[in-house]
Order: structure tokens, then C-alpha cells, then sequence
């Protein structure tokens, strides 16, 4: 099965109902480099996964150290395999082509692949092809070195970004000799990779692009300024000497991959390293002015849907065994200065409850702190972002997710992969039930995915918040 690309003869598969083009090559860069187009000659044998991106793989179990490289600009691609055509031509996806859904993982902007959703999961028994792609991620993707290292490397902070932003070119030009439809792509991805999405939506080309998206637990939120940047930077370079891995900051250019990742392992080793890294406003890839600009509406508009989850900071009361005497440090940890504004926020809640003779238990306390952390690093901004783009006229469905522990992304793994399946999130939730809320998510997202709407009659009313001013709220 050959297609012809812009850029070479590519070969896939057929496995079962769907065609898949694995490990395709959409860019190369050197380290700390931005992105170039590749070509290659003959034909490209794209029946296994590509490369993942260097990361912290000794904390994934199961994972041999040869799966990851700093060269992993690679994308998949899944599709129906009723998708004709001949060999070595266009597939054909109908009348305009199929639809696609590229899929940007989420881990931290330090984790995760294009390999972390089945796109037979996705499609199921729809009509529209899957693409999921890999960016550099952690120190590779994101570590701010303009001013440790000078101009030339005034793009650093946003290699990650910039490798989206060549990984969507690569599809918006090529998707048609898949049989899809180069005017119906649709952005999706859950916290960092919605948080991805948020950043990528400052950039004009994107209006090209992309026609729809999908964001779950995050917004713009990720968008750190450059001084703040350098700081992440400077204590990069500060346990790497710690370490005796370099004594002048240029050699961060030809040091170890190895020794990358256990500095960055040693950075993260805190309780905000969540937050470590994410994109730059560097005024070259993402404005100094990225906040005026989004005010006044420079920014992208269509169809979307976007939520959070009621618990996503649950899983710090399993990391903390006492998260009320411990919250004000990992507020500090998260948000920084900002995590003053956290604390007050319980002190009001605690005083509140004093004024009705009540003393809050450990319990209690902990469970306001989640919700607090939740709100502050989720759900507010998710809501800020549903009424941002409403206001400058997409059509957005909102929602927020009741269900089970309802942790962290806990939306879409029940919707695209096996999370109703763990007795875990759902204590005392029959395995029945589950399966059932999570063939209605699965099918309201890819209809979402297939049509640009989410709503179908197997579901109560959902509307946009143009139209009526609620959100879904996914429960029992």
C-alpha cells in the first residue's frame, strides 16, 4: 500500500479495518536546532513506530533505552481501511476527503508519546483518520537558553512548539494523498497537550490549519515569560554542575543525552515539576504581548470543546499522606509567588467555617486543597478559555467531568483508552456502568471529531455557550 507525500513514497499496512502509516518523518533538527522539512528517497517502510522522544525513561517501566532519541520528529497516521485508491497515487476519502483528528500528547511537556493512543480506539466504527505526533519534550523541547547562550538560541524555550507547528504544516499539505480533507482538521489533546493547543492557537497559521480542537484540562496556561525561563534555565545549569557534568554553559550542546535527562530528573525532583517546562513568550515563536493580543481577539476561532475534571489534583492526596500541613509548600512549588493566593483562598474557607463553630478536620482540609489546586492549575483556566473564545466567536461546547475519582484527564482515558476498566477511578462504580459512560463520551467526542459537533441524541442537550449559557456536566 504506497502513497505518494510531497516529501517521498511512503508504505503502510493493513491491519484489520484500519491502514496505518507509522514512524513518518515530518522534520529533522540537530539539538537546540528549529525544525526543517525532510525528504527522503525510494520508499519509506512505515510499518513500525518511530522514536520516542528523549525523556525520563527510568521511570518507565517496561521501556528499553533504545526506544528514545532526540531524533523523534515522527507522526502516525490510522484511517479506515475502506479508504480506496491505487498504489502509489492519492487514497480516496469520498466526496472531499475524510476529516482528521491530530492528537498532541499530554505528560508535562517531559513525558508521553505519539504512541500513548490507539487510533483504533479513537476511530472506532467512524469515518475520520487519526494522526498523533511526537515533539521534543522536556530540556530537549523547552529549556529557555537565549539567555544563558545568546540570541541564536532565543528560540530554545519553544523547539517543542515549533516542532507542532512543522508536524501540522507536514499534515495540512500532505493529508490529502491519505483521502483526507485538508480543510477539516481537528487539534485535540488533554493537559499538556491541550495546553499545547492553547499556545499554538496565538499563531496565525493556525487559522489555516486547523478548523477545529479539543482541549481537555488545559488552556494557555503554560505560557511562561522569558525571565522566568532563564530561572528554570540557570538551576538546569546549577545541579548539572552540581553533578560535574559541565563547567562552561556552552557545553550543554554537546554533553550526553543521558546526562541531559539525569539533570533534568534531578530538576523536576520537586513537587511543582509539573510546571517546569512549557512554551516561552520569546518574542520570536510566541509574543512578549501574547496576553494583549489574546484581549483583543487575535487569536483562533471555530468549533470546540472544552472541559476539565471536578478532582484533577486528587492524585495529591495519594502522593501526601498529610496534604493539609504539606499544601502551602507545593503551592509554592506551583504556582510561585501566585501560591500566596492560594493560601488565602483556605484561610477564607477555614475562617468561614470557624464563623459556624466548625473546626475543619484533616480530612476536610485536604479535600478543600484539592479542590483549590484543582481550580487554580485546571479548571479556571479552562473556563476562562471557554468564554474567551466564545466571545470572539467560536461555537464552544463546555463541560466539566463528575465522574468516578474524576482525577486528571480522566475524561478522555475513559472516552479513548482502558480507564473504565480499573477499579481504581470508579470505587464502587459496576464495570457495566462505566463501559456505559464511556461508549456515550466516545461517542459525543468522535462525532465531535468526525462532524466539528459533539451532540447526538444518546446524550441530554448540549449546546454551545453562544447559544445557551451551560456546560455539560458529565456524571451518574
Amino acid at each position: 500500500m504506497l502513497v505518494k507525500t510531497k516529501h517521498g513514497m511512503v508504505e503502510g499496512i493493513r491491519d484489520g479495518k484500519y491502514r496505518k502509516f507509522l514512524g513518518i518523518p515530518y522534520a529533522v533538527a540537530g539539538r537546540f536546532e528549529a525544525p526543517r522539512e525532510y525528504d527522503w528517497e525510494g520508499v519509506l517502510h512505515a510499518g513500525t513506530f518511530g522514536k520516542r522522544s528523549i525523556q525520563s525513561w527510568k521511570q518507565a517501566p517496561g521501556r528499553s533505552r533504545e526506544e528514545f532519541s532526540e531524533d523523534c520528529l515522527n507522526l502516525n497516521i490510522w484511517l479506515p481501511a475502506e479508504t480506496g485508491g491505487a498504489d502509489g497515487g492519492k487514497l480516496s476519502g469520498g466526496t472531499g476527503g475524510l476529516p482528521a483528528a491530530v492528537y498532541i500528547h499530554g505528560g508535562a511537556f517531559q513525558n508521553g508519546s505519539n504512541r500513548d493512543r490507539s487510533g483504533e480506539r479513537v476511530i472506532g466504527d467512524h469515518h475520520f483518520i487519526y494522526i498523533s505526533i511526537n515533539y521534543r519534550l522536556g530540556v530537549a523541547g523547552y529549556l529557555y537558553l537565549g539567555k544563558a547562550l545568546g540570541e541564536k538560541y532565543a528560540h530554545t524555550g519553544n523547539n517543542g512548539t515549533m516542532d507542532q507547528l512543522a508536524a501540522l504544516k507536514w499534515i495540512y499539505e500532505n493529508i490529502e494523498y491519505f483521502g483526507g480533507d485538508s480543510h477539516r482538521i481537528t487539534l485535540f489533546g488533554e493537559s499538556a497537550g491541550a495546553k499545547a493547543i492553547g499556545a499554538l492557537m496565538l499563531r496565525p497559521e493556525l487559522k489555516k490549519w486547523c478548523s477545529a480542537a479539543m482541549l481537555a484540562s488545559g488552556g494557555y496556561q503554560c505560557i511562561r515569560d522569558a525571565h522566568t525561563a532563564s530561572q528554570i534555565a540557570e538551576a538546569f545549569y546549577e545541579e548539572a554542575h552540581r553533578r560535574g557534568f559541565l563547567e562552561k554553559k556552552e557545553e550543554i550542546l554537546t554533553m550526553d543525552a543521558d546526562q541531559l535527562m539525569e539533570i533534568q530528573r534531578g530538576l523536576v525532583d520537586n513537587p511543582g515539576n509539573t510546571c517546569m517546562f512549557g512554551p516561552v513568550a520569546d518574542g520570536e515563536v510566541i509574543p512578549f504581548d501574547w496576553q494583549e493580543r489574546i484581549r483583543r481577539g487575535e487569536y483562533w476561532s471555530g468549533n470546540v470543546i472544552v472541559g476539565s475534571c471536578l478532582h484533577e489534583m486528587i492524585f495529591l492526596r495519594m502522593q501526601h499522606t498529610d496534604l493539609a500541613s504539606e499544601a502551602w509548600e507545593i503551592a509554592g512549588c506551583l504556582f510561585g509567588e501566585n501560591g500566596k493566593i492560594a493560601l488565602e483562598t483556605f484561610r477564607e474557607y477555614e475562617t468561614e467555617a470557624a464563623k459556624q463553630g466548625k473546626e475543619l478536620s484533616r480530612e476536610e482540609a485536604a479535600d478543600k486543597w484539592v479542590e483549590i489546586f484543582s481550580d487554580y492549575m485546571y479548571r479556571m483556566y479552562s473556563h476562562r478559555l471557554a468564554e474567551l473564545l466564545t466571545d470572539t466567536g467560536s461555537r464552544v461546547w463546555y463541560y466539566s467531568f463528575e465522574y468516578g475519582a474524576s482525577a486528571h484527564v480522566l475524561d478522555q482515558s475513559i472516552a479513548f483508552d482502558d480507564a473504565a476498566q480499573d477499579d481504581f477511578f470508579f470505587p464502587g462504580i459496576p464495570l457495566e456502568r462505566r463501559e456505559k459512560v464511556s461508549a456515550l463520551l466516545h461517542e459525543s467526542y468522535a462525532r465531535f471529531l468526525e462532524t466539528g459537533s459533539p451532540e447526538w441524541d444518546g446524550i441530554p442537550e448540549w449546546k454551545p455557550l453562544c447559544e445557551k449559557r451551560k456546560r455539560m456536566i458529565w456524571k451518574e
